[in-house]
């Protein structure tokens, strides 16, 4: 897998798609770092907090549907700008609210431009799998880890970018960090605009009358099978509880165990410091163990680890921040496992494939922030972590049930 084999238009696509993930990342990661500041200029609690979150992914799921149907009909990397922009406007959206909306207010409008936040991301998130898998069909077993390897830098980073332009006693302040990666979103937009139309010639977008009549033959093909259903449910479960940590694991830091905003915002970063080093060295994982077994034993693993950070003493906070790197590397290509899974499962359908997941991504958005934060209102942090946790063992067993003979198409 040499890169020197890659022409100069498909190494600048490359280094795109890792881009769109570092935006996406950060987009989405800073979510936690930020709800502090969030909760007090709209003046809310934490059920509507995770409210945010919920209609956010509502857009993510008409995406995932309509995208799952017609995906295979479409130039993917077109639908990729199409998704950047879309989230670029709406982080430049959310980036004026404070412009025109007093402390206390703004709330309904938040929601809307969430929506357009979710359409944007999850759109770059479904179609970044097939078109790698599409474009780099021989080498994506090594450029899927390292595109969500740059999701999981954006995602480490987000909790200290947040830091850095939110300021808690100006609650004002957290629309900051919306408009810069909205403006740079819309930048990476143009320069995506041109090298797409430069690299589509050696793509298999290049004549997309073939691609369309193969599609069109049986749309709903991936979706009669159980084993889509089934990845699909591995899928939410699991990002029920990355979702949940991203949405709650700083202010389970700050209410919980005391930790300032500094530090609780740090947390986040040293879960996804982890997963970004695994990401960087899973194509020598998957060459020597298959994806399926590695996925359980390392979910396996991380349930127990995460557990054990559960129920140690609250003063311990070093021995909670090494737990958190190593939940991390156990967790780091979890994601990149299952789209490997469902893509080498359904070779031939991979849009529609894919959709399975990002289908689990976007409802775990919608569902495990809003039952946490009404869990936290009634039960308390520690009663929500316990429900991500069991939520991340039922991933592993739901896996074992899926069989492994592969679809042709």
């Amino acid at each position: 897998m040499k890169s020197e084999n890659l022409s100069g238009a498909k190494k600048l696509l490359i280094i795109l798609c890792f881009l769109m993930y570092l935006f996406y990342g950060l987009y989405f990661g800073g979510f936690g770092a930020n709800s502090g500041s969030m909760m007090k200029f709209f003046g809310i609690g934490e059920s509507r907090q995770g409210m945010i979150m919920t209609v956010q992914s509502v857009g993510g799921i008409v995406m995932a549907v309509l995208l799952g149907i017609a995906g295979e009909r479409i130039n993917k990397l077109k639908g990729l700008l199409y998704g950047l922009i879309v989230m670029g406007l709406a982080g430049v959206l959310i980036g004026t609210i404070p412009s025109y909306s007093a402390a206390g207010t703004g709330y309904a409008t938040m929601l809307c431009y969430s929506v357009f936040g979710g359409i944007g991301y999850i759109t770059i998130d479904l179609l970044m799998n097939g078109a790698v898998a599409d474009v780099f069909r021989e080498r994506k077993t090594t450029f899927l880890p390292y595109v969500h390897a740059f999701f999981g830098a954006g995602s480490m980073l987000a909790p200290l970018f947040v830091s850095f332009l939110a300021d808690p006693s100006s609650p004002a302040s957290f629309s900051r960090p919306y408009m810069v990666i909205g403006v740079f979103s819309l930048l990476l937009g143009v320069v995506t605009f041109f090298a797409v139309r430069r690299v589509t010639p050696e793509t298999p977008y290049a004549d997309m009358a073939p691609i369309r009549a193969r599609a069109s033959a049986n749309p709903l093909e991936v979706f009669k099978d159980i084993r889509a259903w089934q990845f699909f449910l591995c899928c939410f479960l699991y990002l029920c509880f990355q979702t949940g940590l991203v949405a709650w694991l700083p202010r389970f830091f700050e209410v919980r165990l005391g930790a300032p905003y500094e530090t609780a915002n740090t947390m986040l970063t040293l879960y996804f410091l982890g997963a970004l080093v695994i990401r960087l060295i899973s194509p020598a994982i998957y060459r020597r163990m298959p994806v399926k077994r590695y996925y359980l034993l390392s979910i396996g693993a991380s349930v127990i680890v995460f557990a054990v950070f559960l129920i140690i003493p609250s003063q311990s906070l070093m021995l909670r921040r090494i737990m958190l790197v190593v939940t991390g590397l156990l967790q780091g290509i979890a994601v990149p496992s299952l789209q490997l899974l469902v893509t080498d499962t359904f070779a031939d359908r991979t849009a529609s494939a894919s959709s399975a997941i990002v289908l689990g991504v976007s409802l775990s958005a919608l569902l495990a922030p809003l039952i946490m934060g009404a869990i936290i209102e009634s039960a308390g942090y520690m009663a929500a972590m316990w429900f991500i946790t069991a939520a991340l063992l039922l991933s592993a067993v739901v896996l074992l049930t899926v069989r492994n003979r592969q679809t042709s198409g």
